[in-house]
């Protein structure tokens, strides 16, 4: 047992190993008390290092900073994701666009603001605002709601919601039963290239709690990657780590995450305990070879050093709904090859014009698509198709996606559809 309350990174991989089948525990690389994790030999092996940089992932826990203990969440976190309530209140909420375009807009807040704060809801933005690239009208700003207003409907190729949340999703609105049943019940806004979705438990507090992760992924369309969201680092310990691992074990668990750093208004943890938590994850994931999906909100700086510490620089990465400038995101893109950034449909509001910059400059191969239902319902859907976003609804960011990079929508839906399958091999 650490200083930090945490049983040493040893113990937990053991403990991971121990419960998990001969053939998945023999990817596993050699965990001494300092081991070094070695390149591979065979190049479609992208997970571990390579030849240029030397990792080294160490279970001797460094001095850790005073830090309360490891109590239980707070009261007004135990109750999420099922409580449905205002959207100024939810801790996942995102502004709409940086704060350097705020001399252009005429918002004003209490809260104290930082880089990337501005509206304090995007899932349902004010109207939008012109600008130079909307002159002429387009298929994804049209006044139909659904999906299949579209031209190019008859595409083979499909597309798989990189990131979503499931579980909080059925909570707003107070859904009970199959994905399958889901998808029949909102078949008007499932269009026919929908392909399935990974739902991220992020919060493991409540992971066991609900119960819902092993039934859900026990359905076809449906895969899984659990983590702690910064949002609830103070409450990490032990038994939700254990359960993580656990979680970990399924054959469809296809990512560690999310997990990150967000130093905004709306995170009461403070900056040492997610760093904190943040390396603990990042090193189990990497010796685990599992994707990491990263959330980052006004941390991009010491986001970027830790990761430079703790990961290889091939390793598979998906920096989760990005919403900010290209030049936040350009360091990532250059030192990690294999990094690929998730947009999601804020792209398909006008206000949001860093991120859609961002879509423009960022190669097609190096873009994921994702909802991150039930947050940021597409501008042309109406919230009597459903009050929010679901999977099914990535269609809507893929008609943007291929109006902001000027390409056809099967040339879009295929790369992005590649894109996902090096990602999380689906």
């Amino acid at each position: 047992m650490s200083d930090s309350g945490f049983s040493t990174q040893q113990d937990s991989l053991q403990n991971w190993i121990a419960l998990t089948s001969p053939s998945s525990a023999s990817f596993l690389p050699s965990i001494e008390n300092t081991g070094t994790v070695q390149t591979a030999a065979d190049d479609t092996q992208s997970y571990l290092l390579p030849e240029k940089r030397t990792v080294y992932i160490s279970f001797k826990q460094p001095k850790q900073p005073d830090l309360e203990p490891l109590n239980p969440l707070r009261a007004e976190l135990q109750n999420f994701p099922s409580s449905v309530k205002a959207n100024s209140s939810d801790p996942f909420s995102l502004p709409l666009c940086s704060v350097e375009r705020l001399s252009n807009l005429s918002v004003t807040s209490a809260a104290p603001r930082r880089r990337s704060d501005c509206f304090p809801s995007m899932r349902f933005p004010p109207s939008s605002v012109s600008d130079s690239s909307t002159s002429a009208r387009r298929l994804s700003l049209g006044a139909d709601p659904l999906w299949t207003n579209y031209p190019d409907r008859n595409v083979r190729a499909g597309f798989i919601d990189t990131h979503c949340h499931l579980d909080m999703l059925y909570g707003k609105l107070g859904f009970r039963g199959t994905f399958g049943r889901f998808r029949q019940t909102y078949r008007s806004s499932f269009s026919p290239e929908f392909q399935g979705c990974i739902t991220d438990f992020c919060n493991p507090h409540i992971m066991v709690k609900e119960a819902l992760w092993e039934g859900l992924l026990s359905e076809d369309m449906v895969w899984g990657a659990f983590g702690c969201h910064p949002h609830f680092a103070k409450g990490y310990s032990n038994t939700q780590e254990n359960n993580i691992l656990m979680a970990m074990r399924h054959p469809k668990a296809v990512a560690f995450g999310e997990m990150g750093l967000d130093y905004s208004h709306k995170n009461s943890t403070d900056s040492s305990r997610q760093k904190q938590v943040f390396e603990r994850q990042l090193r189990l994931a990497v010796a685990m070879q599992k994707p990491l999906v990263i959330h980052c909100r006004d941390a991009d700086d010491d986001l970027l050093e830790i990761m430079k510490k703790c990961v290889p620089r091939d390793y598979k990465i998906h920096r989760h709904c990005f919403t900010n400038s290209y030049s936040v995101i350009e360091p990532f893109l250059t030192e990690f090859p294999n990094l690929y950034v998730g947009f999601t449909a804020l792209i398909t509001y006008t206000r949001a014009r860093e991120a859609r910059d961002a879509v423009r400059q960022i190669p097609l191969d190096r873009i994921v698509l994702e909802t991150d239902a039930p947050y940021f319902l597409p501008r042309q859907v109406s919230k009597d198709v459903c009050r929010f976003s679901h999977p099914g609804m990535g269609i809507h960011t893929l008609h943007e996606l291929s109006w902001l990079k000027g390409e056809d929508e099967a040339t879009v839906l295929s790369t992005i559809r590649n894109n996902t399958a090096l990602l999380y091999g689906i």
